[in-house]
């Protein structure tokens, strides 16, 4: 009997969705889940509808990724309104097109969507093209932000990491026993494997940093952002006592423009590109400072790292959320602009009470397995080959179609036990 497929779209406008994408394939591969987990691109399925990349040559990705990338995130919510209402004219024709490209498909035994605006149309064209299939909706923000956002009504499964998330999907119609409650955010596997004081020890002498030393962690985004040259600067000028890891992720300019402040910081500071041992570097350090992204955040709580971010015009509809758990849950300091950021970080870094009931607050945070919960839910999904006992057979027979146990029930039991 073939393995069995679980069709997970994804999107490349941000890095969130991808980076979903790809921990929930790695913790699948470790587990040795009982299916193939197969990751599309939503964008791809769609690009003959993509009528800007028809005239432009960029795609809704590369819209979005720019909207970002020159910081003109106040328009976003217009921006977002405009396209849920190009969504709702062009819904007929995006529904006819994903559910023809659907049959082309070897049949999922379950759709998985880690990306927001489509879900409702991913709903539609599952229906009539591959009727029965479930649809499992991933949050990959710690709260929805509705409406048309990441919920609507008639989903098979949505799975969030908060408290205040559930009760969105409760309000919009979602049955209780459809709304699954994991430990957090999906983080990569490799973040369980990493952290920990020897790692810590390790870590920061690699770098260079006494024991004593207090060190900020500079991490906005996979490509970095154009203010953490001026912030790093900044932050090296307001206390000799404070030193700098600024991670610039997928961004050489950026990386390169720290070259010269690196040469005169006299070691404390150490610039990186793109590594994939963000979870050691996080360890090493004593606050992260970063935009409010979901991932970076969820990624400090489980090193059990205190947050610096800010909140303004310029912080994207979905991620305001954010800064409100943090502030109000005592994680960390916001602030409005990256130029209040310094000031932030030193009073943290002389403030031993306030920086310890942080540590506290976070240590208190339940352990998050998110990305084995969502693995085991979806392994609940795909029915279990049934084998008669008088049949004389040593081969499987063909699955029954149903599944041998409510799988919304196995992460709120996961998480009562850890």
């Amino acid at each position: 009997m073939s393995t069995p497929d679980v069709l997970l779209f994804t999107i490349d406008a941000g890095g969130g969705h991808r980076a979903a994408a790809r921990a929930l394939a790695a913790a699948a591969e470790e587990k040795a889940a009982p299916f193939r987990l197969r990751v599309e691109s939503f964008q791809q399925t769609l690009l003959p509808l993509d009528v800007l990349k028809r005239t432009t040559g960029l795609s809704l990705e590369d819209a979005y990724n720019s909207i970002l990338r020159h910081r003109w995130n106040a328009l976003m919510v217009p921006l977002l309104r405009v396209m849920h209402a190009a969504i709702r004219v062009r819904r007929p024709a995006i529904v006819r097109t994903l559910a023809a490209w659907l049959r082309d498909q070897p049949r999922p035994r379950a759709v998985v969507s880690v990306i927001p605006n489509f879900n409702g149309v991913m709903r539609d064209a599952i229906r009539e093209a591959i009727p029965g299939v479930p649809l499992v909706v991933v949050l990959t923000d710690l709260a929805d932000f509705p409406p048309r956002f990441w919920i609507e009504p008639g989903i098979d499964r949505v799975v969030v990491g908060t408290d205040e998330a559930r009760e969105q999907a409760l309000a919009m119609g979602i049955p209780g026993e459809r709304v699954v409650r994991v430990s957090g955010m999906v983080m990569h596997p490799r973040f369980y494997r990493s952290g920990g004081p020897a790692v810590r020890e390790r870590t920061r002498a690699e770098m260079g940093f006494a024991p004593g030393d207090f060190v900020a962690t500079l991490l906005f985004g996979g490509k970095g952002s154009p203010e953490m040259a001026p912030l790093a600067e900044r932050l090296l000028d307001a206390s000799p006592a404070l030193h700098v890891v600024a991670i610039c992720g997928e961004n050489p300019a950026l990386f390169e423009r720290l070259a010269p402040l690196e040469a005169r910081a006299s070691g404390r500071l150490v610039r990186l590109g793109f590594t994939d041992r963000v979870a050691d570097i996080l360890a090493a350090g004593d606050v992260l400072v970063s935009k409010p992204g979901p991932g970076s955040l969820s990624e400090a709580f489980h090193q059990r790292l205190p947050v610096v971010v800010t909140r303004n015009v310029h912080t994207i509809p979905q991620e305001r959320f954010n800064t409100d758990f943090v502030r109000d849950r005592g994680l960390g300091v916001v602030v409005r602009h990256w130029r209040e950021i310094p000031a932030a970080v030193l009073r943290l870094s002389r403030d031993v009470s306030a920086l310890a009931a942080m540590r506290e607050r976070l240590a208190a945070l339940p352990p998050n397995r998110a990305v084995y919960e969502v693995v085991d839910l979806l392994a609940a999904l795909v029915p279990t080959p049934v084998i008669p006992r008088d049949s004389g057979r040593t081969g499987p027979e063909e699955s029954t179609g149903e599944t041998t146990a409510d799988p919304s029930a196995h992460a709120h039991e996961r998480r009562a036990a850890g």
